[in-house]
């Protein structure tokens, strides 16, 4: 098998979104597929990891040009006025999706030009069995579908989010949403594989869309990476300070709002332990940094930038307590790509998610039992405390590991399904 891979956002960037595509891309080369990915160069974005560049391992990279506003954004850096993080990191959200509102399809469909030309060149030069989109940004998919039909190469499409279906997306008008509606049943109609994250996504694009879709769809979860893990996990070593631990961003609805609140009210009932260390690993937005400066907890809180993959799972696995966050609405079928590789960490999770949606299902199959709603204040100092109790006396409990929820494994089966759609 020979695959043509669209996928914007691929390393050298780094965050949660370029874990899905590489580590896809490298089992399917470890399971004999060839593969070639088209993504964008030079663009202003929130995190780089440039380790992942060498864990890929696709047969090449093909890196094109666009006239999306990160492009733009890279191409004024070059001008001593122009202050890059001032503008990412500073404006507030609320101005940003006016902003990201205004284009058609999403943000991103600048590159689709160069996209859909570097495709069409490849794919009349090499004989692709499939090509294929791995979304967000959701123009992906629009490029890689023009691309299979001028090419008549079947299509596959790897939803990592949610398109007109994301709980999280705003559209500025009717005829933005319509607009996508309509790209979005085209590209499925037209797909020989679609695979998503979660169960509740495939049940919700077989109601949207039509039960007729089902038998297309596959759900492959985020998973985690044994490459990323120890042959064995490092023993705890006694510290006088217990750490509970946040790796990544806050996006959409997610917010750490109610969590501060929390630690803030601890304090106040001056419930809060003393040996407390609340660290947060990522390059934080406008609204997020400010609530996490101006605080009552921020003495125990500890900020730390954006580091590689490789030392984030580091320092995940010397912490004590994982941090989880999903937001109530719309969030039952949400599962961020960090709770596998929590689960792998084998450590305690206080997780701040919808009780009764998927996320819970999946902590609970493993043991873990920590959960209340985000906003549930009341219920989350309770958990904090039950939680650091167990740690202090050295109650933690020997949680199990699923290795059907590993990336090896989650990538095969995909790669069997995709097998049977396409022949």
């Amino acid at each position: 098998m020979r695959l043509l891979l669209f996928s914007y956002y691929y390393p050298p960037l780094g965050g949660p979104g370029v874990q899905r595509p590489c580590r896809m891309v490298y089992y399917f080369r470890k399971n004999g597929w060839d593969v070639d990915v088209i993504s964008v160069k030079d663009i202003v974005f929130h995190s780089y990891d440039r380790v992942m560049l060498k864990e890929c391992r696709e047969n090449s990279v093909h890196r094109v040009r666009s006239w999306d506003l990160m492009s733009l954004f890279h191409w004024l850096k070059r001008s001593r006025d122009f202050k890059e993080e001032k503008i990412y990191f500073q404006t507030q959200e609320k101005y940003k999706r006016i902003i990201r509102g205004l284009f058609p399809i999403d943000d991103k469909i600048g590159w689709l030009p160069f996209a859909y030309k570097q495709g069409v060149k490849l794919c009349s030069k090499t004989r692709y069995d499939a090509v294929m989109a791995t979304i967000g940004p959701y123009s992906s998919a629009v490029v890689t579908y023009l691309v299979s039909k001028r090419c008549d190469i079947p299509l596959v499409i790897d939803y990592r989010d949610a398109w007109t279906l994301h709980p999280y997306v705003n559209f500025l008008s009717i005829l933005h949403k319509k607009l996508a509606h309509n790209w979005e049943l085209k590209i499925l109609k037209w797909s020989r594989a679609i695979s998503v994250n979660s169960k509740q996504l495939k049940k919700n694009l077989s109601v949207e869309f039509g039960d007729n879709l089902k038998p297309k769809i596959h759900v492959m979860y985020n998973a985690w990476d044994e490459r990323d893990f120890p042959v064995k996990l490092p023993k705890k070593v006694k510290r006088n300070v217990i750490e509970f631990f946040y790796m990544g961003g806050f996006y959409g609805l997610q917010t750490p709002k109610y969590f501060i609140s929390a630690l803030d009210e601890l304090i106040s009932e001056n419930s809060m332990p003393d040996n407390v260390i609340v660290t947060f690993v990522g390059n934080y937005f406008y609204e997020v940094t400010q609530l996490l400066k101006n605080c009552r907890a921020r003495e125990i809180i500890d900020v730390v930038p954006q580091i590689s993959h490789k030392k984030v799972i580091e320092k995940m696995l010397s912490a004590d307590v994982l941090i989880l966050f999903v937001a109530t609405y719309k969030g039952k079928g949400v599962i961020p790509g960090k709770l596998f590789e929590y689960l792998r960490s084998q450590k305690e999770i206080l997780a701040m998610i919808p009780p009764d949606g998927e996320t819970a299902e999946i902590l609970k199959y493993h043991g873990h039992t920590m959960i209340c709603s985000v906003e549930d204040i009341e219920k989350l100092k309770a958990n904090f405390i039950e939680i650091y109790n167990k740690v202090l006396t050295g109650r933690e409990q020997s949680y199990k590991i699923d290795e059907f929820y590993s990336r090896e494994h989650q990538t095969k089966e995909f790669m069997d399904f995709i097998q049977k759609r396409i022949n």
